[in-house]
């Protein structure tokens, strides 16, 4: 026995199938390490060959990922089994020669008993391993099911995050347009029930990101579709409305309370997923625009004061747009 291969596939069928359950079943535990790192190294790939501009190619990053990821679990899991046979050259016998496998026999083997629950031509010698194969049998069939069970997980997060986008980009392409279609002339009419609903959704997305940091490659082919765009706009028009507006002019201070602390909430997900904040705040949002639907705002320089505090906020939502290969939100690029 070669006690080197098999202490080497033992590692690797553990490293495996801690791989798949902890990216997919450990919710707080964000990606395993192998995981985490092969989804990194091949976004910053496309990063580095794509045109930041040519966002219908970028948008493949998320896919290719994706079956990345569950094929990476799968090899570790099938290489390991293989190892571990091989490493026991009296493990099998080849029935049609009466022979010994190979290392290519062991694979074709163990790829048998993971996808097919058969043996094909070999025949496991001795009660150890049919005991073995057995368990070949059910490592693949569980990591095979759990990795399909992911995929499906993964695009219906995929799909709530760029509804939740539509609906947001639907209202305005900048946080100066969200604002002023939210003005009746006189209040914010119903944005109260509107910023509930967000945050509720914004809320479900927050944890679909914390149990699938995948979910941050997928780039949208279109800017309308982009979550990290929405987030701008979301966020610096709830900062316009909190500190430029009067203070009877308003909603409900729990809803915009609220809602800022659930972007915030998000924020902080995204920065465990490698986001870095920007070195400098965006722009402030432009005055002149807003002052087109006469709403009631407090004088600019008050709020440019204001604004400063919320630099590092608006830094990190700036780093978000710049590390999903987007341009922060502007009246002339969106419209």
């Amino acid at each position: 026995m070669n006690t080197l291969l098999l202490i080497l596939g033992i590692l690797l069928t553990l490293w495996g199938l801690t791989e798949g359950l902890w990216t997919s079943l450990w919710v707080d535990g964000n990606s395993a390490p192998i995981t985490s790192r092969i989804t990194t190294w091949i976004w910053k790939f496309f990063r580095l060959v794509v045109n930041s501009k040519n966002n219908k190619t970028l948008s493949l990053a998320g896919p290719v990922i994706l079956l990345s990821t569950v094929v990476l679990w799968i090899l570790f899991i099938w290489i390991g089994w293989s190892l571990i046979f091989y490493s026991y050259p009296e493990s099998l016998l080849v029935k049609s020669t009466n022979s010994l496998p190979d290392f290519i026999d062991a694979v074709w083997y163990v790829a048998y008993c993971m996808f097919t629950v058969g043996n094909g031509d070999y025949t496991p010698q001795g009660d150890i391993w049919q005991v073995l194969s057995s368990l070949v049998a059910f490592t693949g069939m569980a990591m095979v099911t759990l990795s399909i069970t992911y995929v499906l997980q993964v695009i219906s997060a995929v799909v709530n995050k760029r509804a939740f986008a539509s609906q947001i980009l639907s209202i305005g392409k900048t946080p100066e347009e969200f604002v002023k279609k939210q003005w009746t002339g006189n209040d914010f009419g119903a944005i109260e029930l509107q910023l509930n609903s967000l945050s509720q959704q914004l809320s479900t997305l927050n944890e679909q990101h914390m149990a699938f940091p995948i979910l941050h490659y997928y780039h949208a082919a279109k800017g309308k579709k982009s979550q990290d765009i929405a987030i701008a706009v979301l966020d610096d028009a709830l900062t316009i409305i909190d500190l430029a507006l009067e203070e009877k002019y308003k909603p409900a201070e729990t809803i915009l309370s609220s809602a800022r602390q659930t972007v915030e909430t998000f924020l902080e997900t995204v920065r465990m997923a490698f986001i870095q904040a920007a070195k400098e705040p965006p722009g402030a949002p432009d005055y002149n625009i807003l002052k087109e639907r006469e709403i009631p705002l407090i004088s600019e320089q008050q709020f440019i004061e204001k604004l400063e505090k919320e630099k590092d906020r608006r830094k990190l939502i700036l780093g978000l747009i710049n590390s999903g290969a987007w341009q922060w939100p502007s009246e002339n690029k969106n419209n």
